[in-house]
């Protein structure tokens, strides 16, 4: 899965798209210098992109507030998104101001990097602009993968805590929920009266995830646990005014505030929610269903296209499973090994320590290989956790959270370890793989610790496509350091392959063919080889989050194919370091601007990329 750190409004649905990951590093000294030109004077159209690009990072902020919390860049540490109409007209003023600044800078006067900085800038603004006609996507606010009923119970455990004022900003944030809470109803009251409303399925996620942390007595809330041990900066004498001040704001503001929408969710909202609804079926949906194609996955490829890959690709791998159950003995039918690894107790966790421990172990096998495919390995580090039992509620996908090199904070990936029961052991290595090294992990961190890129690019900007392309592309890597092996770890990796298959199946025909949440799940079940419950679980999130799961498969199917062109033009010169470090040594980019580098490397008959590539 992807990352789970864009509390970001439904208004902005394309951001949500190519800028999922509003991040970034702004540092108490100037930004880093585009490449190529730490020497070389400036000219003065490259001086007005980086002003550009420096107001974008901190737009990004001031809208992701969080998000700048958990990289450490100050000034943010207090606040929460603002849903109000107010500021989404302020957002779109901006957008719209932005765009022409961005234009008004000729490429003429630009090099390198710069050049892509430019394009990159002005595909995000134009596609931010394009999507203020879709007037009511905001109004969509609910989502299985991340919201206002995970967001604090998240936050309790990623924020840094340094000193008496983190601390202090912490329980100004918890206290800040109830007007966030009131704006999430306000915006949902809207959606009633429009039509934009979210599904019943998506609806029972939110109200299960609030229920998750909410207690009876504030000293048993998610939300004290920075409280339970205070850092050593702390003093002894103000440790005790800082909890009975964050447990007055869990007591009296946040659990009210969430008690409250809670019983609107449940008395107002359900009721009117229908049990199958996707874009489609909505109001000009369809349309933002192609937008968010179009501007956020592929623009050559539309939902008729996507859902017969699928079907395709779902075909072909139930063959490639149907051969790996034969070489483990089994004598049944493909849908009956995949029903087999998928219920006897063999194949799972008997523990939360025990699924923790597994993926753990995985980092000694893979860290020490990773320079036979990469030239430079992040400094980074990355742990594994367990999901809090609000995430666990709302969303059993793994998902993967950046660290801050500012604050010395590991990368996490976050696995649902409360849900031991149904984890699979077969699904260990190609989880890892994905989520941390080479996958997310690698990936988020080599573009954190690029020398010479602005930090808008460095962290500030996001594709799903490209991002959760290169994860599943780092998936098949397996195979080259010495995964799979065993012939359940091949099936897990050929399950996920098929999951994310059968996703472009089941996104499209929700959102594009108007599929029943029932016959979605169906399909999940009988073709992807899910369990019932995880099945639910994620069309319900394909309900709440349309497109986004199309990203993964075609993301990896446009790496694939501009590795085989460059195999096949560049012949013995061709080296696979030196093509990955042409996909992630620049950043994330949209896969056709991504193309278009690799083209232009390929011209310059390959090797190791230089600054300016």
């Amino acid at each position: 899965m992807s990352f789970p750190m864009t509390w970001l409004r439904a208004a902005q649905p394309a951001l949500l798209a190519l800028l999922i990951a509003a991040t970034g590093t702004l540092h108490a000294q100037p930004a880093a210098a585009p490449e190529g030109a730490a020497s070389a004077p400036q000219s003065a159209e490259a001086v007005a992109l980086r002003r550009l690009l420096d107001t974008d990072l901190a737009e990004n902020f001031r809208r992701e507030p969080l998000w700048a919390t958990v990289l450490g860049i100050p000034g943010y540490n207090a606040a929460l998104p603002d849903l109000s109409d107010a500021e989404q007209q302020r957002v779109q003023a901006y957008d719209r101001d932005m765009l022409a600044r961005v234009q008004a800078i000729s490429p003429a006067g630009l090099r390198g990097q710069d050049l892509v900085s430019r394009q990159l800038l002005l595909d995000k603004m134009r596609i931010a602009v394009e999507s203020q006609q879709f007037v009511h996507s905001e109004e969509l606010v609910l989502t299985t993968l991340w919201g206002i009923q995970s967001m604090m119970p998240l936050a309790a455990q990623m924020t840094p805590m340094r000193s008496a004022d983190d601390y202090r900003d912490y329980t100004a944030r918890v206290k800040g929920v109830p007007r966030m809470a009131e704006q999430t109803q306000q915006l949902l009251v809207r959606g009633l009266q429009s039509g934009w409303v979210q599904p019943r399925g998506v609806v029972d996620r939110v109200i299960a995830g609030i229920d998750a942390h909410l207690v009876a007595d504030a000293d048993d809330s998610v939300l004290l646990k920075p409280f339970k041990a205070f850092v050593p900066a702390v003093a002894q004498d103000q440790r005790d005014a800082l909890l009975q001040a964050a447990r007055a704001a869990v007591r009296d503001d946040y659990q009210p505030a969430l008690r409250r929408l809670r019983e609107f969710l449940a008395t107002t909202y359900r009721p009117k929610a229908p049990v199958d609804v996707g874009l489609a079926a909505l109001p000009g949906g369809a349309a933002y269903y192609d937008f968010l194609i179009r501007t956020g996955i592929v623009p050559d490829q539309d939902a008729g296209k996507i859902h017969a890959l699928g079907l395709r690709e779902v075909a072909r791998l139930r063959r490639e499973i149907a051969q790996v159950a034969r070489q483990t003995g089994f004598k049944g039918s493909t849908q009956a090994f995949m029903h087999y690894v998928s219920h006897d107790k063999r194949f799972f966790f008997t523990s939360e320590e025990a699924v923790l421990a597994a993926f753990r172990a995985m980092s000694a096998r893979i860290d020490p290989q990773l320079p036979t495919l990469f030239h430079s390995v992040p400094r980074m580090a990355y742990e594994v956790r367990g999901m809090t039992a609000s995430e666990s509620a709302s969303s059993t996908a793994a998902n993967y959270t950046p660290g801050s090199l500012e604050l010395g904070t590991p990368g996490y990936f976050t696995v649902n370890a409360r849900g031991f029961a149904a984890e699979p052991t077969w699904e260990v290595e190609t989880l890892f793989l994905h989520e941390t090294v080479p996958g997310h992990h690698l990936q988020g961190a080599r573009s954190a610790e690029i020398e010479g890129l602005h930090d808008w690019r460095r962290r500030g900007s996001w594709n799903v496509a490209y991002g959760e392309g290169w994860a599943l592309y780092a998936e098949s890597l397996g195979f080259q350091l010495g995964m799979y092996r065993d012939p359940y770890q091949h099936y897990g990796h050929l399950q996920a392959q098929l999951f994310r298959a059968a996703r472009l199946v089941v996104d499209t025909g929700i959102h594009a063919y108007r599929w029943p949440r029932a016959k979605a799940v169906d399909y999940m079940i009988r073709q992807a080889g899910l369990e019932p419950a995880n099945a639910a679980s994620e069309v319900d999130r394909y309900f709440s989050n349309p497109s986004q799961a199309l990203g993964y498969l075609l993301g990896k199917r446009k790496l694939l194919e501009l590795r085989e062109r460059a195999q096949k033009a560049l012949g013995t010169r061709f080296d696979l370091r030196d093509f990955h470090a042409v996909v992630i040594d620049s950043g994330a980019m949209p896969l056709s601007v991504l193309e278009q580098r690799v083209d232009a490397w390929i011209a310059r008959g390959g090797g190791r990329p230089d600054a300016e590539g």
